[in-house]
C-alpha cells in the first residue's frame, strides 16, 4: 500500500532519495554470544567504557550513496536540516526537472 502511494507521487524511481541514520560507539561491538547451563543466569564481566559516539547519515539513490555526513554525537533536528541544505539540496533539480 505504501509503495503504491509513493508510485502515484514519484512514478520514476530515479526521483527517490532515502536516508538512514546509524550510530557507532565503544559499546556497539560489546554484544557477544555468551552461554550458560540451562536454568543458570548467564553472567558476564566486561569493563564499562564510556567512549565517543559517532553518527552517520547517508543519502541513497538508485545510483548508490550520493551524500553522507559523519558527526561526533547524536543527530539533532538542527543538524539534519543543515545537512539537507548543505549536502542534499544542491544535488537536486526542481520538480519535474529535466
Amino acid at each position: 500500500l505504501f509503495m503504491n502511494m509513493i508510485a502515484t507521487v514519484a512514478s520514476d524511481p530515479e526521483m527517490l532519495m532515502f536516508g538512514d541514520e546509524a550510530t557507532e560507539d565503544e559499546r556497539t561491538q560489546g554484544w557477544g554470544k555468551e552461554w550458560s547451563q540451562m536454568g543458570v543466569w548467564c553472567l558476564q564481566s566486561k569493563p564499562f567504557v564510556r567512549g565517543k559516539r559517532y553518527s552517520i547519515l547517508p543519502i541513497l539513490t538508485m545510483d548508490g550513496i550520493i551524500a553522507y555526513d559523519i558527526i561526533e554525537g547524536s543527530v539533532t533536528s538542527e543538524w539534519f536540516v543543515q545537512f539537507l541544505r548543505d549536502h542534499v539540496i544542491p544535488l537536486t533539480n526542481p520538480y519535474p526537472g529535466p
